[in-house]
C-alpha cells in the first residue's frame, strides 16, 4: 500500500515519471498523484514505488 508522499511510477498506462502520492481512496482502490502541475487518478495495480 502507498502513503502520502511516496514517490511512485506507473507500470500500465501512460509513463510521466515520477509522481507524488497526495490521495488515497476510502476503500484503497486507487491512487490520486500529482506530475507537472496535474492531478490525476491511477489504480492501485497500475503502480509501483520508484
Amino acid at each position: 500500500m502507498f502513503a502520502i508522499d511516496d514517490v511512485v511510477v506507473a507500470t500500465k498506462g501512460v509513463d510521466l515519471g515520477q509522481m507524488v502520492v497526495v490521495g488515497l481512496s476510502s476503500g484503497g482502490y486507487y491512487v490520486r498523484v500529482t506530475v507537472d502541475g496535474m492531478m490525476l487518478t491511477y489504480p492501485v495495480q497500475d503502480l509501483k514505488k520508484a
